[in-house]
């Protein structure tokens, strides 16, 4: 009657066992708190911003390296011209020579197209597409330092349609 009882806790134990070295490293209580604060306001920021959690961080601007950004985009058409707008929280840090650039990737290649130079590094803006860009070709919206040649910030492309009906 005690035999199944031991096999239990010996189970038991090399599950615990097991948890515990699977577990990953505790963060230090004091970066692990200011974690949940940007996750937590990066929460409040999509649910603000109307998005449900899945959807938020993919139209969401995010620092790339050392730099930060926040804010979102949307694609819109206005007047018959399809524009990439930067919601008003949008804001970047300050670099050299930055651009609005579509992108297959992190980098530019040959086929990106530039949409000109970041008109502010704060607030709403909006960036005309040029007619007959094919949205699907790329995956990224990256904020570009030309003279740096490297990304400041980034967002995933999402878009609803594909090539933009020429005019």
């Amino acid at each position: 009657m005690h035999q199944p009882l031991r096999h239990s806790n010996v189970l038991l134990a090399g599950v615990l066992a097991g948890a515990f070295l699977l577990a990953p490293p505790a963060l230090p209580a004091q970066q692990d708190s200011s974690m949940m604060k940007r996750d937590s306001a990066m929460m409040d920021h999509g649910q603000m911003m109307g998005h449900d959690s899945a959807m938020a961080p993919n139209m969401m601007f995010m620092g790339v390296e050392t730099h930060r950004a926040a804010g979102d985009y949307e694609i819109v058409e206005t007047k018959g011209k399809q524009q990439i707008k930067f919601t008003d929280d949008f804001s970047v840090d300050q670099a050299p020579e930055l651009r609005v650039v579509l992108s297959a990737g992190d980098t530019p290649d040959r086929n990106a197209v530039d949409l000109g130079k970041l008109k502010k590094s704060q607030g709403g803006q909006s960036y005309d597409l040029p007619k007959g860009t094919d949205l699907s070709k790329y995956r990224k919206l990256l904020i570009w330092s030309r003279k740096l040649s490297r990304p400041v910030a980034s967002a995933e492309l999402h878009t609803s349609g594909g090539e933009m009906e020429r005019m």
